[in-house]
């Protein structure tokens, strides 16, 4: 596992599980074949389990991409401003980062997918759906639950530049 290069700029665990709760858009990494496949995706993430969840079609390239290694990463991130400079390699941004390493599996059974797109909307739209998500329209619906093993959060506030030299 690397090691983070600007230590300085880790985020806690606990800022780390709130900024996975608040992120709308994730970025879902795989390889297949050794080629790279990133895409945005919406989730919801259970702190408690270290579970992220995301849904897609049961076909495609991301459903390719699993079943080929199920090894995934997972990051969001937030560019607050851009930190301006009298010496332009001293521009900087001001952000704040997660990176989350897991493996990836299929949810099987209609009722835990159910459970998982009722969350996905009520994150999303911020109430319940007007009718109810049923057993019979998952039924062409994947739900994809990655179990985070390692996970770091970064952040920097801006006013750090000159950066160190080595």
């Amino acid at each position: 596992m690397y090691k983070m290069l600007r230590k300085e700029r880790e985020i806690s665990e606990e800022d780390t599980k709130s900024f996975l709760l608040e992120a709308k858009i994730g970025r879902l990494g795989m390889s297949q074949q050794g080629e790279p496949y990133v895409i945005p995706i919406e989730y919801i993430y259970d702190p408690k389990a270290e579970e992220i969840y995301l849904h897609c079609a049961k076909k495609g390239r991301k459903i390719d991409a699993i079943k080929a290694n199920p090894k995934v990463c997972f990051e969001i991130d937030k560019m607050t401003r851009l930190v301006v400079a009298d010496i332009p390699c001293e521009y900087d941004t001001v952000f704040c980062s997660v990176i989350a390493f897991g493996t990836a599996f299929f949810v099987e059974g209609p009722s835990k997918k159910v459970k998982v797109l009722n969350k996905i909307f009520e994150k999303y739209a911020g109430e319940a759906p007007k009718a109810p998500i049923t057993e019979e329209a998952v039924k062409n619906t994947q739900v994809i639950r990655i179990k985070i093993e390692s996970k770091t959060g970064k952040e920097n506030k801006g006013g750090i530049v000159p950066y160190p030299q080595p």
